[in-house]
């Protein structure tokens, strides 16, 4: 039985994401408007980081540019550049309509925006805002930091709330899983193990360290 079952804790991984119905409506709004303000919150564990990589991959199956930052790794000067860089009009866009930006959605996520310590990311970004472009924004962090959201007062923010799936959901997970690391079904921990562990358990993370703490 292979040590990996793809439970390793510390590794977000999208194809595994149980919130796919919140983060289809994030898409889907950021398609049909300018200037979304989401607000990720939740546990530590409980998924946002996938959730918000989940969106980075799928969201140009809608027509939907994304990028990612995390808010502990971030350098004003790169943040800007690759954000121009996903704004900026194709090369025909620009000769012959005179467009400046791209006319394609791009949703802007920093997860963990608690680390962000440059005023200058948010002054930014409300600056873009400010300019009507095409683009929706996502932080994330486990509660709403006010010192951040004062820089945004004047902006509607949508708060999304990620609890704990309900136990069918994180069953069939699990199961996903253990399958994709070569396992069967639930084995080796068997259904009611599992089971037991998601009802005993606060956040994904949780589960996923208690599986892993059952190979040894």
């Amino acid at each position: 039985m292979p040590e990996e079952l793809f439970l390793n804790p510390n590794e977000p991984n999208p194809n595994f994401m149980v919130y796919k119905d919140e983060a289809r409506k994030i898409i889907l709004k950021a398609l049909g408007g300018k200037g979304n303000f989401f607000w990720l919150l939740g546990k530590t564990g409980i998924g946002k980081t996938t959730f918000l990589l989940w969106i980075n991959q799928f969201a140009p199956l809608y027509k939907v540019k994304a990028i990612y930052f995390h808010g502990g790794e971030i350098n004003f000067e790169d943040f800007k550049g690759k954000i121009e860089k996903e704004l900026k009009a194709s090369f025909f866009s620009r000769l012959f309509s005179k467009k400046k930006y791209s006319e394609r959605p791009l949703i802007i996520m920093i997860d963990e925006v608690e680390h962000v310590k440059d005023e200058n990311i948010f002054k930014y970004l409300l600056s873009k805002l400010d300019e009507g472009i095409n683009i929706s924004i996502i932080f994330s962090s486990v509660e709403l930091i006010n010192e951040i959201k004062e820089y945004f007062k004047e902006r509607d923010i949508e708060k999304v709330y990620l609890e704990m799936p309900p136990l069918d959901e994180l069953m069939e997970m699990i199961r996903k899983r253990i399958e994709a690391g070569g396992g069967e079904d639930f084995q080796p921990f068997g259904k009611q193990l599992v089971k037991d562990i998601v009802e005993s358990s606060s956040t994904i993370r949780e589960v996923l360290v208690k599986l892993e703490e059952a190979l040894k």
